[in-house]
């Protein structure tokens, strides 16, 4: 296992945007050393930026983290015009999507509609799907553990899940990486509150590494993390996989 920081003065040039556009989190396969999972990016966008962009040979999930946008997604093999969605964070406005899937060789225009926290992961595939979204479905499980959004189907290689932990009364233990997925690769991103301290992560025959707000562990297949909310604080988890 692998702790990648988040570099809050990391700047770029993207076309359409105001300035220079944030991007915290910057993680690809020279960091990892992974095969499938080619990218965990997350940015910081400000409201009316417009972002576009194009998957390449990828696929791709956009997850908004914070925040809303209006996704327009052209996908080269469909007729007729570009498909709109809106998303926004989950919880944040009823239940609106908060993750959309964009085949390879599909284009896309994304413009926030409040200031948004917006990750994108890639993986190389075998085959597509046409592009749509997933809404959050809020599912119970250990005290302190509510599964928001957890699509592990959809995608030729890519999974993504989404949990909120709360750790009001006791310390709360949650395994990302479920014992079907023990040789996927997989990057674990957190964002805890309060910021610092209150998070470890820990790996088959390895002690405990802290993770504070905005850190991504990176898992090699077999590591079988265990990450670990400290009893009086909170913590929201993205779960990126590749098959």
């Amino acid at each position: 296992m692998k702790l990648i920081k988040a570099d809050h003065d990391r700047r770029l040039e993207i076309p359409g945007v105001p300035g220079l556009a944030r991007r915290p989190v910057d993680i690809d396969r020279s960091r990892t050393g992974f095969t499938n999972l080619r990218s965990l990016r997350i940015y910081r966008f400000d409201a009316q930026s417009v972002i576009n962009g194009h998957a390449e040979e990828d696929e791709v999930f956009v997850v908004v983290m914070a925040g809303s946008v209006e996704l327009n997604v052209s996908e080269a093999n469909s007729p007729g015009g570009p498909h709109s969605f809106l998303l926004s964070a989950a919880g944040a406005s009823g239940n609106l999507p908060c993750v959309a899937y964009l085949p390879p060789d599909s284009a896309y225009q994304l413009i926030p509609q409040t200031d948004a926290d917006v990750a994108y992961a890639r993986a190389t595939p075998v085959g597509c799907r046409a592009s749509t979204v997933f809404a959050p479905r809020p599912r119970g499980g250990a005290v302190g553990v509510t599964a928001l959004l957890e699509e592990t189907t959809y995608a030729r290689r890519l999974r993504v899940r989404l949990v909120q932990i709360d750790a009001s009364q006791d310390n709360v233990v949650f395994k990302p990486v479920q014992e079907s997925e023990s040789l996927c690769e997989a990057l674990v991103h957190v964002r805890t509150a309060p910021a610092e301290g209150v998070a470890t992560i820990t790996t088959f025959g390895a002690g405990p590494t802290e993770l504070n707000s905005w850190d991504t562990a990176s898992v090699a297949p077999g590591d079988h993390p265990a990450l670990c909310v400290a009893s009086q604080s909170s913590a929201l988890v993205l779960v990126v996989l590749a098959v």
